[in-house]
C-alpha cells in the first residue's frame, strides 16, 4: 500500500506515470485516439455522411455507464474496506490477549516467549495463506497457528500456570482468530461475479466505439481528444474498481498487511518479553 500525505497534491499529480492504471490504460487510449480520428475522417473527408447519433444518446448512455461505474467501484472499496477493518480487528485482539496474558503470567515465565511466538506467527501466517492462489492444495497455517495457541492455553490452565476463570474471560479473544480467518477467506474465495465484471468492460468498449460518431458532427477533430478523456475516465474507474477488490495482494494499492504483521509482532513481544 502506498503511504502518501493527501494534502500534498504535487507529490501525487508526480506520481501519476508511475500509476498503474495509467500505464496500463497508455496504449489503450492511444488507441482510442487513433480509432476516433479514422471515424472523424472518415464522416468528414471521405463518405460526408454523419450518422445519426447525437450528443443526447450519448448522454443516455452516459448515465448509465455512470450507475454502473458507481456501483462497481463502490462493490470493490467495500470489500478493500471490510478487510482493513478484520486486520484492525486482529491488531485489537492480538494486543488484548497479550495484555491479558501478560497480567496473569508471572515474570519470566518460559509461557510469556511460547504466547508471544504465536501471537506474532498468526498475521504472518494469515497474509501468507490469503496470497496463495485459489485453489492451491497445501496446509491451512493460520488454523495450526490457532490450534497451537488454543493448546497451549487449555494446558496452562490445566497445569494451574493460568487461573482458571481465564477460559471464560478469553475465549471470546480466542475465538475471534477464527472469525477473522473465516471472514478474510470469504473476501478472498468470493469474487465479484465474472459476468458483472465483464459486462461493465464491454459496456465501457462499446461506448468507446459509439462516442465518435455521436460527437463528430459538433466537435470536429475535437472528438479525438473526448475520446481519449472519455475512455482513459470510464475503463481507469473498472480498472481501480479491479485492483482494490483483492485487498490481500501484493499491488500497490492493496492492504499493508506485511506492515501490520510487525506491528502486531512488536506489540505482543514488548507486552509479554518486555522488548
Amino acid at each position: 500500500m502506498i503511504s502518501y500525505d493527501p494534502k500534498n497534491w504535487l507529490r501525487i499529480l508526480l506520481d501519476f506515470p508511475k500509476s498503474p492504471v495509467f500505464r496500463t490504460l497508455a496504449l489503450d487510449v492511444a488507441g482510442a485516439g487513433v480509432y476516433a480520428a479514422l471515424v472523424v475522417w472518415i464522416e468528414t473527408d471521405v463518405i460526408r455522411v454523419a450518422v445519426p447519433l447525437g450528443p443526447s444518446f450519448l448522454s443516455i448512455l452516459g448515465i448509465i455507464l455512470g450507475l454502473l461505474l458507481v456501483f462497481r467501484t463502490n462493490t470493490a472499496y467495500d470489500r478493500w474496506w471490510e478487510g482493513r477493518k478484520l486486520w484492525g480487528q486482529l491488531v485489537n485482539v492480538s494486543r488484548g490477549l497479550a495484555h491479558a496474558l501478560d497480567a496473569m503470567l508471572p515474570a519470566g515465565h518460559e509461557a510469556r516467549t511460547r504466547y508471544a511466538g504465536q501471537l506474532a506467527a498468526y498475521p504472518a501466517s494469515l497474509a501468507s495463506h490469503l496470497r496463495r492462489p485459489r485453489g492451491e492444495p497445501g496446509p491451512h497455517e493460520p488454523n495450526r497457528v490457532v490450534q497451537e495457541l488454543v493448546r497451549g492455553f487449555h494446558d496452562d490452565v490445566r497445569a494451574e500456570v493460568l487461573p482458571r476463570e481465564t477460559l471464560v474471560s478469553l475465549a471470546p479473544l480466542l475465538t475471534a482468530f477464527d472469525d477473522i480467518t473465516g471472514a478474510c477467506e470469504r473476501i478472498r474465495n468470493t469474487p465479484i461475479p465474472f459476468s458483472y465484471s465483464s459486462y461493465i468492460k464491454q459496456f465501457v468498449v462499446l461506448y468507446a466505439l459509439v462516442m465518435p460518431f455521436g460527437l463528430v458532427k459538433e466537435f470536429g477533430y475535437g472528438t479525438v481528444i473526448a475520446s481519449m478523456f472519455t475512455f482513459f475516465a470510464t475503463m481507469g474507474l473498472e480498472l481501480l474498481a479491479t485492483e482494490i477488490e483483492e485487498p490481500f495482494g501484493t499491488d500497490r494499492n492493496d492492504l499493508p498487511l506485511d506492515d501490520i504483521s510487525a506491528t502486531i509482532a512488536r506489540d505482543v513481544n514488548t507486552l509479554l518479553l518486555g522488548r
